[in-house]
């Protein structure tokens, strides 16, 4: 079963359109230039090839090799009509703007289910002395390719996948996998290639150090404020503030609460979590793993505050940690810092908006991790992992974990932080070495998703080139229906939800 998924704006149609009107990056230029109409269109229809061929002595014509379809470019012929020559100039500024996009969805009105990817790139000189002319505009698209403004999405049943590409050429196929249950291994199998991803040979029995999880973002709702304590990271800071429990887009979250005493340059509320034993009775962790969902967004230019997250020994030597914190009280700068054993290994300056390119911390993104193992630490930051080797870690015990979230001297009020605070949280201890290789690399509810068009497999939303296993093809659909089978462990007990989109294309 399949179903159409929009995901593409095509402008709103007016009334009265031409049958062949275009609309331009979402904008038909009948709806916003008086006197502007489509009188016709070329360029849309069969394309060329070009063959790829060779000649060879003593034979009759030639070896075939492969044919290839070249550039489009669509001409739109139009009229422009207009009262004076202030509107016709008027008229011929505005379309200039309009047409001012490059490589931005074009769309046809008597096909408005499909776009090309084009870029205005000439015009015919229309005639002088008259508001009312005649021209051309020519639209290169180096995609010959026309699409659906919609996905076709497709569910597998008993792990089996019938994808129907009613397009004319191969798409790529992008896939959403979401566990019911462990497993090591996820492939992925069809006539056009496989893809493959973990271990097809990890075993459910095979002896292995479980990984425990010994604290949640549950335990620091639960944690008392510290108001006696120190925030290991920032001793002179102010730390007997609160913190509380908010809703934010209809999450949980852990955020600021009251400041407390001023002391120093920020000063709030710490909560301190102290790990459990492990299921063995052993406390500390000398490897553990470390994740985290945060926040850390300005609404208004100038807001300020300061944020961490410290791994403690028992006696409160700081083994490492994550630091945020935002004192630019005009602008919009904020920084991300990376500690440990008491060092800043990297310092990041970024935008606090909430806009995605400029913020990292910001609406769904945030992903956050950290994984020590003996004396290599290994951060998690906007898409990329940083790698350390500091001897003196190696024999450095987590037993206690911090969170503070505090505002600054003289600012407060709508000059903290909007947006401030840890939605998720999970501290793993693990009890290997090389936790690289450890069995049951997908754990349950984990979600894996794959896209086609760069070749890139995610676990969680993280990117895992390591999974990809050598020889992996990211084959496309080709035009009608194709078979794709998922695979797993053999030890797996429950199918995942497998689902996969595609977007139809045509020459």
């Amino acid at each position: 079963m399949y179903a159409f998924v929009d995901t593409v704006n095509s402008g709103i149609a007016g009334t009265n359109l031409p049958a062949e009107a275009m609309s331009y990056n979402g904008v038909y230029l009948e709806n916003e230039i008086d006197g502007y109409r489509t009188l016709s269109v070329t360029g849309r229809e069969l394309m060329e090839s070009e063959v790829t061929h060779t000649e060879i002595d003593g034979m009759d014509g030639s070896y075939y090799r492969y044919k290839t379809t070249p550039a489009r470019t669509i001409t739109v012929k139009y009229q422009l009509r207009a009262r004076g020559s202030r509107e016709f100039r008027e008229a011929y500024n505005k379309m200039n703007k309009l047409l001012s996009g490059e490589q931005v969805k074009v769309i046809f009105n008597d096909e408005s289910d499909k776009y090309f990817i084009g870029t205005k790139t000439s015009n015919t000189q229309v005639d002088g002395g008259s508001n009312n002319v005649i021209g051309e505009i020519e639209i290169y698209c180096s995609d010959p390719r026309k699409y659906s403004t919609t996905e076709k999405e497709f569910v597998a049943t008993d792990g089996v996948l019938n994808i129907v590409n009613e397009g004319t050429v191969p798409v790529n196929i992008d896939y959403d996998i979401q566990l019911k249950g462990q497993t090591g291994y996820i492939g992925i199998v069809s006539t056009e290639g496989v893809m493959q991803y973990g271990y097809v040979d990890d075993k459910k029995k095979k002896t292995y150090q479980q990984n425990e999880t010994l604290a949640t973002l549950t335990d620091f709702f639960n944690a008392k404020d510290d108001v006696n304590g120190t925030d290991y990271m920032h001793p002179n800071y102010g730390a007997n503030g609160t913190l509380k429990k908010s809703t934010w887009y209809d999450k949980p979250c852990l955020v600021f609460g009251t400041p407390g005493t001023k002391k120093g340059w920020a000063f709030g509320g710490l909560r301190t979590v102290e790990l459990p034993a492990d299921s063995n009775g052993i406390k500390g962790s000398f490897n553990f793993h470390s994740e985290m969902h945060v926040w850390f967004q300005a609404g208004l230019m100038g807001q300020v505050g300061e944020m961490c997250v410290n791994y403690l020994t028992s006696d409160n030597k700081l083994i490492c940690g994550f630091n945020w914190y935002k004192s630019d009280t005009s602008g919009n700068t904020g920084h991300h810092e990376l500690l440990a054993n008491g060092k800043v290994l990297k310092n990041w300056y970024y935008t606090t908006s909430h806009i995605h390119k400029e913020n990292p911390f910001a609406w769904d993104w945030g992903d956050t991790e950290l994984t020590k193992t003996g004396s290599k630490i290994q951060f998690y930051y906007a898409g990329a992992y940083y790698d350390f080797d500091i001897p003196e870690l190696e024999n450095m015990e987590c037993t206690k974990v911090q969170i503070a979230i505090k505002q600054c001297d003289g600012y407060d009020g709508n000059r903290i932080m909007t947006r401030m605070g840890f939605d998720e949280f999970s501290f793993e201890k693990m009890n290997v070495t090389k936790w690289v290789d450890v069995p049951n690399r997908y754990p349950n509810k984990a979600k894996i998703t794959i896209n086609g068009a760069t070749s890139r497999v995610y676990v969680n939303r993280r990117y895992r080139p390591q999974d990809e296993v050598i020889g992996t093809t990211y084959f496309k659909a080709p035009v009608g229906t194709t078979e794709v089978k998922l695979a797993i462990s053999e030890w797996s007990k429950y199918m995942p939800v497998f689902k996969a989109r595609i977007r139809e294309a045509w020459l």
